[in-house]
């Protein structure tokens, strides 16, 4: 049986993940049209595929997770995954202030979806 204690831990951990997710997601947005502003290897086919899907799975995750989705702890999973692929492809372009950032905040995401797969 849950305690009061777990079932508070339980909505904290959801909600900091839907709140890293919906950040994830909206920074990503923002660095999508930093990366076309650029160009050269920020516009690069798999980056961008990485960014896009990143987006998607985040905003997708955090809807799962608002809706009480009964696969929202795996989609979570996939989530981080995803978000660690990101983060990696980002932070490859280390001398581009946005980029970082960028890597920063898909990092905290995978962070905070690997602790709400279970």
């Amino acid at each position: 049986m849950e305690t009061l204690s777990e079932g508070k831990e339980i909505g904290t951990n959801m909600e900091r993940c839907i709140r890293d997710c919906m950040s994830c997601f909206e920074t990503c947005t923002r660095t999508i049209s930093h990366c076309i502003n650029r160009g050269g290897e920020h516009v690069e086919p798999d980056h961008l595929k990485i960014m896009m899907e990143c987006i998607d799975m985040c905003r997708m995750s955090a809807t799962l997770m608002m809706s009480n989705a009964p696969f929202s702890h795996e989609h979570c999973q996939l989530c981080a995954k995803v978000c660690d692929s990101c983060a990696d492809s980002c932070s490859k372009m280390d001398n581009d202030k946005m980029m970082q950032e960028c890597a920063d905040v898909c990092r905290r995401c995978a962070d905070s979806c690997r602790s709400m797969a279970h």
